[in-house]
């Protein structure tokens, strides 16, 4: 419930509920961490995991591989994650034939643009191949994968997470997962974060209405942003001539995503740019945004949350594959802390203030201005003027620069937004 915090909700390790209801009996533990959650953040965190020597049981809701509304977009920052996830994820995304991007475009509502460029170039693909990519090697490592498992419920030990109730989505009986740590995964409407009662909503609330379309006309090796009243179009190739493409609005304004096609006319940089006929995959929607978890780890600890699942702010500076996969690898190194040496998993809470700060103050000014096109058309001249200014920019939410607002504060003012170790094994009985 966006705005009020919510009482935790699950069962007792003995089979009682937190709040009433029946007894669930839990067998003996067998799992180190479950991970709720195949994306790019749950698949990158159990495989880190595996890696190291831990028990890991992999759920998610659907059947691989599987559309996801989203940008497709890895910011240049994501390859050297991805190398360290190991050389075989990147090869293997390589070997995907993705586009490859070597900067963004921004339009203002008059059609004005800049082109920033960043410093290298970026992999851009669709999420049925780059999930199922990061699955695969969760596997290989030893991750045990269950698709098609809804997960209901926490399980609760001495007022610690203790694992999860899950059943197939199918029907049929619910299930305890024990598990030493649970991670909560599952994306923007997380119920590992719903459970643990700390999640909020903020504005700007926005939705986005995506779609892949082949042959669109003038799509080159640059991704675009094209701000509107209201709203934006954000596109960019993905492999194989097809461009994905987003429109997104303000909450208020959704009703404008049925007419996909015919909105996208309004933008001067996207109209007769995009054939209708040549749908390849039809529109989904995501949304509202501006939605995060007040504390992304469990208060009698147990628990923690990553990616969308932890915090979710605009689209349009493209960093959420990225952030995921930081996050990620956090994540996994917070665990095997406390799995190893028994430390509490709230240093996690501390790593990502230290890494994400400057990403989400930028987010944030970003995802205001977009709402505000005057500024925009500002914003887009004066960077017209000092292209330096349009790279630093593209850069910074590429995560090229990591972000840090306090580094590049001096020179993004010019833009003018606003007026003045080693592997770890464990010895209890498992899989």
């Amino acid at each position: 419930m966006d705005g009020q915090r919510r009482r935790e909700s699950g069962c007792y390790a003995d089979g009682r509920r937190v709040r009433g209801t029946r007894r669930v009996s839990t067998p003996a533990p067998r799992w180190d961490v479950v991970v709720v959650g195949a994306g790019p953040a749950g698949s990158a965190t159990a495989l880190l995991l595996a890696r190291a020597g831990t028990r890991v049981l992999l759920l998610d809701r659907a059947r691989f591989p599987r559309e996801k509304p989203c940008s497709e977009y890895l910011s240049p920052e994501s390859t050297r994650v991805l190398e360290r996830l190991g050389k075989d994820v990147l090869h293997a995304v390589a070997a995907a034939a993705p586009a490859q991007l070597t900067g963004m475009k921004v339009v203002a509502p008059s059609g004005a643009g800049v082109v920033g460029r960043f410093e290298t170039f970026s992999f851009a693909l669709p999420r049925t191949r780059f999930d199922t990519i990061l699955r695969d090697a969760a596997a290989r490592a030893g991750v045990a994968v269950q698709e098609r498992m809804k997960v209901e419920e926490l399980v609760y030990d001495d007022g610690a997470v203790g694992g999860v109730i899950a059943r197939d989505v199918g029907g049929g009986t619910r299930d305890v997962y024990p598990a030493r740590v649970v991670v909560g995964a599952d994306g923007l409407r997380s119920i590992v974060a719903r459970r643990l009662g700390r999640v909020f909503g903020s504005a700007p609330r926005r939705i986005a209405f995506t779609a892949h379309v082949s042959d669109a006309r003038g799509v080159n090796d640059l991704g675009e942003m094209h701000v509107g009243r209201p709203g934006y179009v954000g596109l960019g190739p993905i492999g194989d001539g097809v461009t994905t493409v987003a429109l997104v609005l303000p909450l208020r304004e959704a009703r404008r995503g049925e007419r996909f096609f015919a909105e996208l006319e309004r933008f001067p940089g996207v109209a007769g740019r995009f054939d209708a006929r040549r749908v390849v995959r039809p529109v989904l929607a995501t949304g509202p945004f501006a939605r995060w978890s007040r504390r992304p780890v469990a208060r009698g600890g147990g628990a923690l949350l990553v990616g969308d699942a932890a915090d979710f702010f605009d689209p349009f500076t493209g960093q959420g594959i990225y952030s995921a996969l930081r996050g990620a690898e956090l994540a996994a190194a917070a665990i095997i802390e406390t799995l190893v040496n028994g430390a509490s998993l709230d240093g996690y809470a501390r790593a990502r203030r230290r890494e994400f700060a400057g990403k989400w103050l930028l987010e944030r000014i970003i995802g205001l201005a977009v709402g505000w096109p005057a500024l925009i058309e500002r914003v887009v001249g004066r960077m017209a003027r000092r292209p330096e200014l349009a790279d630093l920019l593209v850069r910074a939410t590429g995560n090229c620069t990591q972000g840090r607002a306090d580094r590049h504060d001096g020179q993004l003012r010019g833009v003018r937004f606003a007026r003045p170790a080693a592997r770890a094994r464990f010895g209890r009985q498992g899989p």
